[in-house]
């Protein structure tokens, strides 16, 4: 509570510093400036980075009081120390400056910073490959650190050189939201095999080290431009949907995460949603509470009695024997106490005062308190405290006082007793970024590029800039291209790493061509990436176009944070104005509004004066292309993709006949039937021939021909611009992609670069050429989705591209008939394909016109999809921790080291299930054995007869003998086999509910087979 009287402030102020300068300033090494975790050892950034929170902290308390004689020297003083300690660590980051080149170029984690560095000479202390310093955390808590602190008017930075090497730090975190590590926790995954995986942690603290640092003077007020920190917008967004995807599970093999508190409070205030934060701190207090503090994790067997210290990992099954004894850290009750006192809790902020300073912290013979580093289970209480949860006293053990947790421990103090407030450790307002903001207005600028649209803007009285003329009354408009934005950003360090893209200069947010540049006193507006003319051949199809024009005003209309309106540019030619579907689209966004997006068409002036805008030093060197449209000279050829070699030939021996040529004698579909004749018996096509095919392909795309289209691009390997950014997409939201099927499907786990993709469309599409487009467009409908509606992926951990594709081509299928259902579906256009996707995610898609078959089409689409119910991995992992295993013939998944190594709710665990599920080759039949596994986990409580103890569940006897069952009853007499397994088509189509349904059928099957 705040104190009234002066002298008492000084006195309880001085209490909190004296407490500061026993326990931790007096760790700081006068030479480097760098606190170690303990006497005498190294320095982790980490640690240090927290260690200085308190020294800062008490830096603010003091300059608020600024009176005459002492308390004026102790300011000084804290403030010094607080920028030493920053230096320091800036130091021994651009002692491995080499390093953060490396990794930006690689990715590879033997090129990071270390986590780790010599106290006293701020030299490395151990090798690359001799600890997991891999820690994105510890380096955006840096970040983070550093902008509030030069928020608050601190200054630390003091050269450019400096600057530089801060702005390639941001550039070092910017991935992170894709980039597995080793965590807070240093091991990786809970095993400690040295597994890299993707923390929420990490993930919450760069995004908000890239809002902290965007736009960040480091000069302070006086600073100019050049050390101003730019950052892409894009980058905290990416940030935000994983957490939103991964979260209240801390990582892969983490079903809840103690680290998580840093993000959900003080200091990353990472997550916009208070009811997701909600739910998380709920699941953390459930889960990993206890009487001395929070588990770290569940299974944690680090400094538990069991633990073998002999060894880093943990053998086969080990995780187990942890369970119920794991160390306990007063840590995490600190950073509850501080999400109370950000929260202005005051009974929950006094309850967690009182648990700490009378049970959690220790004192020594000055009585000061000190915060230990966990508390952990003697040997001897070991077996008591497992059987009965919380009942033994526990010992304080590790670093005495912990450093990390003792600086927070000594801010909340000072936040507790009013010697500073919420808005002096937080001038950033990350603590804000919950507040609900007004969605923004969309303004669109309009560009005509021809005569017929000028004519066309004028008639229905809509405001437009001419392209020829990117004069304004006022102001000097250039429009640019992508790639310019590309380049631009490229200038200011954000480098794509090496072989990240095949054609990085076409790789290009949304939310960096809504903004218009200026270069001294003349303004760039961009292009969307998506309406740029080289993109992929879908965006002929003018639903499509307005598709992604909409999917871009709503992104906009709920990603945008930055100061200004966002811009998005608009081309208007002969075509679209000619397109009735599209006139009135533009007729519907003149009203001001489209689907509760606030829209407003502006002139080239307005934009200028309301856009959001952003200053850059310098300018590529621009060419005016056919177009009209300002780019370099590099980008200004057309992408065409790479080269087949398994298709094309460099034997240009062979002449090309005739009617391949490109006389309009010749329509489209005969010069690509006298192709296909021509080259029937050919293995390869002459490389003579490539030329003929783009300008098929041109024609093709002119007249919405989309089977020859399909066919063109697949053989000229057109490929996606946005290729990448789709997968990465489905990733980070937790989505699996496979390609192929059975023995040779291949899965994707990680965010691959363009070059591999097209590796995988290559070996993939080797039966059929026409599944590398398919591939394509079945992707970017699928992120589409996902983008608009992620609930329509629920149950989905992995989707198998090619069971999406043969069900889009199964739709087609009526008959006998000589063309093939996938031939039959590439004469679709895309907006068919894209609302055919959705239907199949939102389960409304309809195979077959028969009722009779419902249920059978449902199990075979939800097969396909492998979408699982939401109980579902519950149910396996209580059935495996009652048996040995469950089966399907001599499909096994055993119990062990399954249950004794994770939980049901970890993703490790799910991903495992999905494994296991992808053995099972007929999806409909997958899906029965999924409602088998349901119904006995549900049921075998409650049955005392029903014991599974060292046994193998064997799915298959169930599920005939429900099926025999069904027969038996109904007197089925010309079953019809679904496979080889011989189950009734009849049962598959029932459905699972009801008297008659295939689960009351298992339940009597499991009643017919239990001992």
């Amino acid at each position: 509570m705040p104190m009234d009287d002066d002298t008492d402030t000084l006195k309880s102020l001085s209490f909190w510093y004296d407490l500061g300068c026993r326990t931790i300033i007096s760790l700081q090494d006068p030479v480097t400036g760098l606190i170690p975790a303990q006497p005498g050892s190294d320095t982790w950034v980490r640690d240090c980075t927290y260690a200085l929170h308190s020294v800062w902290a008490l830096t603010l308390a003091y300059e608020k009081l600024l009176v005459p004689g002492e308390s004026t020297t102790v300011y000084h003083e804290l403030k010094g120390r607080t920028v030493k300690g920053l230096r320091g660590l800036l130091y021994c980051m651009m002692r491995q400056q080499d390093k953060v080149y490396r990794f930006i170029e690689t990715q590879s984690p033997t090129e990071c910073l270390h986590a780790k560095y010599d106290t006293r000479t701020g030299n490395t202390a151990v090798g690359d490959q001799e600890w997991g310093h891999l820690q994105m955390d510890a380096t955006s808590l840096f970040l983070l650190t550093l902008a509030q602190v030069t928020s608050s008017g601190i200054v630390v930075i003091q050269s450019l050189s400096e600057v530089d090497f801060v702005q390639k730090l941001v550039q070092y975190i910017m991935f992170a939201y894709r980039t597995p590590d080793f965590g807070v926790f240093e091991r990786g995954d809970k095993n400690n095999r040295g597994i890299r995986e993707l923390s929420c942690c990490s993930v919450g603290l760069a995004k908000a080290a890239l809002v902290g640092m965007r736009n960040l003077n480091l000069f302070g007020a006086n600073g100019g431009l050049r050390s101003v920190i730019k950052v892409p917008l894009e980058l905290s967004r990416q940030c935000s949907r994983v957490l939103q995807s991964i979260l209240p599970r801390g990582s892969a093999s983490k079903e809840f995460d103690s680290s998580v508190w840093s993000i959900l409070t003080y200091p990353a205030f990472a997550l916009e949603d208070d009811e997701q934060a909600r739910l998380c701190k709920d699941l953390l207090e459930g889960n990993l509470k206890g009487r001395y503090g929070y588990k770290r994790f569940l299974m944690d067997g680090y400094k538990t009695p069991l633990e073998d210290t002999q060894r880093l990992h943990y053998n086969t099954g080990e995780l187990k024997s942890f369970e119920g004894i794991e160390c306990e850290w007063p840590l995490y009750t600190i950073f509850s106490w501080l999400d109370a006192l950000f929260n202005e809790d005051k009974e929950s902020a006094r309850t967690h005062r009182l648990k700490l300073d009378n049970e959690l912290v220790v004192y020594n013979d000055r009585m000061d308190p000190i915060v230990p580093e966990f508390y952990y289970v003697p040997l001897d209480n070991v077996a008591e405290e497992k059987r009965c949860k919380g009942s033994q006293k526990r010992l304080c053990g590790g670093k005495i006082p912990f450093v990390w947790a003792q600086s927070l421990y000594i801010l909340a103090g000072l936040l507790h007793d009013g010697h500073i407030s919420p808005s002096d450790i937080d001038p950033l307002n990350r603590r804000l970024s919950s507040l609900k903001k007004p969605s923004p207005l969309v303004q669109i600028l309009l560009v005509t590029q021809d005569e017929a649209a000028r004519n066309f803007a004028e008639a229905h009285n809509l405001q437009h800039l001419p392209l020829r003329n990117t004069t304004t009354t006022h102001h000097h408009l250039t429009v640019i291209t992508p790639g310019i934005v590309s380049r631009i950003w490229e200038n200011l360090g954000f480098t794509l790493p090496r072989n990240d893209y095949s054609y990085a200069h076409n790789k290009v947010s949304s939310l960096r061509t809504s903004i218009i540049y200026q270069f001294r006193n003349r303004y760039y507006i961009s292009v969307p990436e998506y309406a740029y003319r080289r993109v992929f051949y879908d965006n002929m199809d003018t639903e499509v176009f307005i598709r992604k024009t909409i999917a871009r005003l709503s992104y906009l209309s709920t990603q945008w944070f930055s100061p200004g309106r966002p811009t998005l540019l608009m081309l208007l030619d002969e075509n679209k104005v000619t397109d009735g579907e599209f006139v009135r689209f533009l007729q519907t966004l003149k009203s001001g509004s489209y689907l509760g997006i606030q829209v407003k068409i502006v002139s080239a002036d307005v934009a200028l004066t309301t856009a959001a805008k952003e200053q850059i030093p310098t300018m590529p060197e621009l060419v005016c292309a056919v177009s009209g449209l300002y780019t370099t000279a590099e980008d200004s050829t057309q992408y065409c993709g790479p080269t087949n070699s398994d298709i094309f030939t460099v034997d240009d021996a062979t002449a090309v006949p005739e009617e391949f040529g490109t006389d309009d004698k010749y329509d489209i579909e005969a010069r690509w039937s006298n192709i296909c004749k021509y080259f029937q018996q050919r293995i390869k096509m002459p490389i003579s021939l490539k030329p003929i095919l783009e300008d098929l392909y041109i024609r093709a795309c002119e007249h919405r021909h989309w089977y020859i289209i399909r066919h063109c691009a697949a053989l000229l390997q057109k490929t996606h611009h946005s290729l990448c950014d789709d997968v990465t997409h489905l990733l980070v939201n937790q989505k699996q992609i496979s390609f192929g099927r059975g023995d040779q499907e291949e899965t994707i786990t990680q965010p691959p670069s363009a070059a591999v993709m097209i590796d995988y469309f290559i070996r993939h599409s080797k039966a059929n050429y026409l599944f590398f487009s398919l591939y394509q467009e079945v992707l970017m409908c699928l992120t589409q989705e996902a983008q608009k509606n992620i609930s329509l992926f629920k149950g989905i951990l992995r989707l198998r591209l090619d069971l999406v594709i043969g069900l889009l081509a199964r739709n087609y299928h009526h008959g006998d008939s000589a063309v093939s259902d996938i031939e039959k579906l590439c004469h679709q256009s895309p907006i068919a394909i894209c609302k055919s996707v959705y239907h199949i995610l939102s389960g409304s898609l309809q195979l077959e016109d028969s009722e009779a078959v419902v249920w059978q089409e449902r199990r075979f689409i939800d097969g396909c999809l492998n979408r699982l119910p939401p109980k579902f991995h519950v149910s396996l992992y209580a059935l495996l921790s009652t048996s040995s295993g469950v089966s399907v013939r001599d499909h096994r998944f055993p119990s062990f080291p399954t249950v004794n190594e994770m939980t049901a709710g970890e993703p490790q665990f799910s991903l495992l299930v999905e494994d296991w599920l992808d053995g099972i080759p007929d999806p409909e039949l997958r899906q029965l054995y999924v409602e088998v596994i349901l119904l006995l986990a549900h049921i075998q409580p409650s049955l005392v007869d029903l014991s599974f103890n060292g046994k193998i569940i064997q799915l298959e006897e169930i599920l005939r003998a429900a099926d025999a069952i069904f027969i038996q009853e109904n007197e089925v007499r010309d079953e019809v086999n679904l496979d080889v397994n011989g189950i009734c088509q009849a049962f598959c189509n029932l459905p699972p509910s009801g008297r008659f349904g295939t689960l009351s059928y298992i339940s009597k099957a499991i009643v017919s087979l239990a001992p």
